[in-house]
């Protein structure tokens, strides 16, 4: 007879354990996949970064040959904006942000970011000095679009 109740006793500690360890292995699994933290905000940091400068250090100094000539050229994209793409900043100086680009992807889903669809878009405004603008990014890389 103590060796019914003790089958019993182990039986229905297995009853409790298996749905606990099922549990506690959900919970483990939501844990790691909620726990990696998104990086898009990094990367339009990022962005942001390279966009300046390449606007700052080329695109400005490029575009006309007096302040009037310039005035009257960057006037014309304070609504549609410049838009640089990955893959030309990759190139812009030498490659200086080559490497970093390379890096460019969504480390939740290891989803690499679109080289065309990702880009910074710099709005010129008045006085049009080098540092008068506004700058937006668009990324390509996997984020939902929900914010």
């Amino acid at each position: 007879m103590e060796k019914k109740e003790e089958k019993k006793s182990k039986v229905n500690k297995k009853l409790i354990l298996v749905p606990i360890i099922v549990v506690l292995a959900v919970a483990l699994g939501l844990l790691v996949s909620f726990g990696k933290k998104t990086n898009e905000r990094e990367l339009e940091n990022s962005l942001k970064e390279m966009g300046k400068s390449f606007y700052e250090n080329f695109y400005y100094e490029q575009i006309g040959t007096s302040a009037d000539e310039r005035t009257k050229l960057l006037s014309k994209f304070t609504t549609v904006g410049i838009k640089v793409d990955l893959e030309n900043l990759s190139r812009y100086n030498d490659g200086e942000f080559k490497k970093e680009i390379k890096e460019f992807k969504n480390n939740k889903t290891d989803k690499a970011c679109n080289q065309t669809n990702t880009k910074v878009i710099v709005y010129p405004k008045s006085p049009y000095g080098k540092t008068d603008y506004v700058v937006e990014v668009e990324l390509d890389c996997g984020f939902s679009k929900e914010k």
